[in-house]
């Protein structure tokens, strides 16, 4: 792993940034970044399946880098569009390595933060604060990726609404491969441990129906209650 790379996405974004219009230097950083996101994503999905052990913490190692890099496949063309008609001049090649870039600068942050997760679960944090605690894991590294976006796109108020509706897309698409992919900490009553889930609807219907439940408006019988807001909070990413 390229050290100077690293050590750019963590404290210089806007070097990063400015590397992603440089077409000479484009090859190079983003395979560094294409291994930093790869690497980082799996030790923490490494660390979130620690939480059951056993097969999950494979599976949750390979199952967080693939969902991070199916999002950018579906995400990358959408941020192009979304630079353009907000009047940005860039190419799809600067957009497509300045999201992997973001991406990797997330995984890195994820990395860093494995670790405090692992001693949390190790000292007999429960279930739903540990999903409660990765939650806001995966919201600082989002953040972290923010600042090189916004770098990338100039800085501006206009960058700020081009990289708000940006997020907006990559976080919807992510939710969605998440949702696919799951489980990742894995249910502690549940006795065999899957890759995937079967399909239950839609992660839009899981924000849906656990909105409802919180309001105290179910639309399952009594007897299922208990079993779907367990299922709920286990889906989230």
């Amino acid at each position: 792993m390229n050290a100077e790379v690293v050590s750019a996405l963590l404290r210089e974004p806007a070097e990063v940034a400015d590397r992603c219009e440089n077409e000479d230097e484009l090859r190079d950083l983003a395979l560094a970044c294409l291994l930093c996101l790869v690497v980082g994503a799996a030790l923490f999905g490494g660390v979130v399946g620690s939480f059951r052990g056993g097969l999950q913490i494979g599976y949750s190692a390979v199952k967080l880098p693939l969902a991070l890099l199916a999002t950018l496949v579906v995400s990358v063309p959408a941020f192009f569009a979304l630079a353009v008609g907000f009047g940005a001049r860039t190419r799809f090649v600067s957009i497509a390595a300045l999201s992997l870039a973001a991406s990797a600068r997330a995984a890195l942050v994820l990395a860093g933060c494995a670790p405090v997760l692992w001693l949390a679960v190790d000292r007999g944090l429960g279930y739903h604060g540990s999903v409660l605690l990765a939650t806001c894991m995966y919201l600082a590294s989002g953040l972290a990726a923010l600042g090189i976006v916004l770098r990338g796109l100039g800085g501006s108020v206009r960058a700020l609404v081009t990289a708000a509706a940006c997020g907006i897309v990559f976080f919807g698409v992510l939710g969605q491969t998440a949702w696919m992919l799951r489980p990742f900490f894995g249910r502690p009553s549940q006795a065999t441990i899957p890759f995937v889930r079967p399909r239950e609807g839609s992660f839009a219907d899981a924000l849906t129906r656990s909105s409802r439940s919180a309001r105290g408006i179910y639309d399952t019988p009594a007897w299922q209650r208990g079993e779907d807001e367990a299922r709920d909070v286990e889906d989230a990413p």
